[in-house]
């Protein structure tokens, strides 16, 4: 049989045609009907809230409506928020569409607020109609609080009237941490759904301002301050409210990035303040026996009541002795939250899912019991000049 050569323009033509249908596939393969921002709510905050007693999902969403002034260049911000009910939570947005006249997208909303009812329910049923379909990032930090989400998305806050501005720059900032935990809509369902299922979110707490802010109308009133010093640790059925020292630590141990600041005080009045520069946590199993070593690198912010004729610095023996009671500290503040883990039987610290990574299929669940967890905290005074 007699094979066909084809001439070179037929060929240059073949693969000419064959990078034009790539090119079109690229482009136009993945184009979505996406609306029109003039016909788009952006959506800084939403809250989920559940009532267990109709069953029925309460929505909140708070956008922004930007107006310029026709006297001047200037604009004028404001913040409309809007709550529905539904038996899903697609119907209830589905509705606060239809009341603000615009399609409410979700693409821009960096924090969601959701209620300790909501925490109960299946968290994949949760996200998923969220992200899949209103375009939920998975960055979005999830918070919960003492209050509902209609009425924490409600509040204004000193600094701005918008509560979820607030906290989007309150959990991107690198400043001071407190106990302050950045959790994730992608490490919440992570978390969730891991062999531990359990995880922990910031719980808020608010306080009306005693001074209230003067602009150039007056005094202003009703403004609060939140206060995102504790956490929240549950599983689908358990939940528990951490505070203080121990939040600190399980924020140091649970948050990727940790920034901000650490103070130690002595029982004589002596206070240090150290930076954290950076974090290594590396956590491992051997069967049943859980380890975790936990790295600091800070450097010296400040001192106080500390008898000394000279300037203290990073390298001094008195310097490097608050750090070293202050990583026993820690050490002892995760030792407890082990232990308030297996009276509570919610594996917030993740150790059921590291050891199972070690011991397979074999390993039961609900075996916190059976586990042993030892830590280990070091501080590494970085020296400046």
């Amino acid at each position: 049989m007699k094979r066909i050569k084809l001439p070179s323009y037929l060929m240059r033509t073949k693969w000419f045609l064959i990078l034009i249908a790539i090119i079109f596939l690229i482009i136009f393969g993945r184009t979505v009907n996406s609306p029109a921002l003039t016909k788009t709510a952006i959506v800084l905050g939403a809250g989920i809230d559940y009532n267990e007693e109709d069953g029925k999902f309460i929505v909140t969403a708070q956008s922004v409506l930007m107006a310029s002034s026709s006297s001047d260049s200037s604009g004028q911000t404001s913040y409309v928020t809007y709550t529905s009910e539904g038996d899903t939570i697609a119907a209830a947005l589905d509705d606060i569409s239809r009341k603000m006249g615009l399609l409410a997208s979700l693409a821009h909303c960096n924090v969601l607020f959701v209620s300790q009812s909501v925490l109960k329910l299946d968290h994949m049923q949760l996200i998923y109609p969220l992200t899949g379909m209103y375009a939920l990032p998975e960055h979005a930090i999830l918070v919960t609080g003492e209050k509902s989400p209609k009425e924490l998305l409600a509040l204004k806050i000193g600094t701005t009237v918008s509560a979820p501005y607030f906290l989007q720059l309150a959990f991107s900032t690198k400043e001071g941490t407190n106990g302050m935990i950045r959790t994730n809509v992608k490490d919440f369902l992570a978390r969730s759904l891991s062999r531990s299922e359990a995880t922990a979110i910031p719980y808020i707490t608010v306080k009306k301002l005693e001074d209230q802010p003067i602009d150039q109308t007056g005094e202003q009133k009703d403004n609060y301050e939140f206060a995102l010093n504790d956490a929240l640790v549950f599983n689908h059925g358990k939940s528990e409210i951490v505070k203080g020292d121990l939040a600190e630590a399980l924020s140091l141990f649970l948050t990727s990035e940790t920034y901000g600041a650490l103070n130690y005080k002595s029982k004589n009045g002596e206070t240090v303040e150290f930076r954290i520069l950076n974090k290594d946590v590396e956590c491992k199993a051997n069967g049943r026996s859980v380890s975790a070593k936990m790295e600091l690198t800070v450097e010296l912010l400040d001192v106080q009541f500390v008898q000394s004729d000279d300037i203290l610095t990073g390298a001094d023996e008195i310097i490097k002795n608050a750090a070293d009671a202050l990583a026993q500290k820690l050490t002892q503040s995760l030792t407890q939250l082990y232990e308030l883990s297996k009276s509570m039987q919610i594996d917030f610290l993740g150790l059921q899912a590291k050891a199972y990574q070690s011991v397979g299929r074999t390993l039961e669940r609900n075996c916190l019991d059976t586990l042993s967890f030892t830590p280990e905290v070091t501080l590494r005074v970085k020296e400046t000049a």
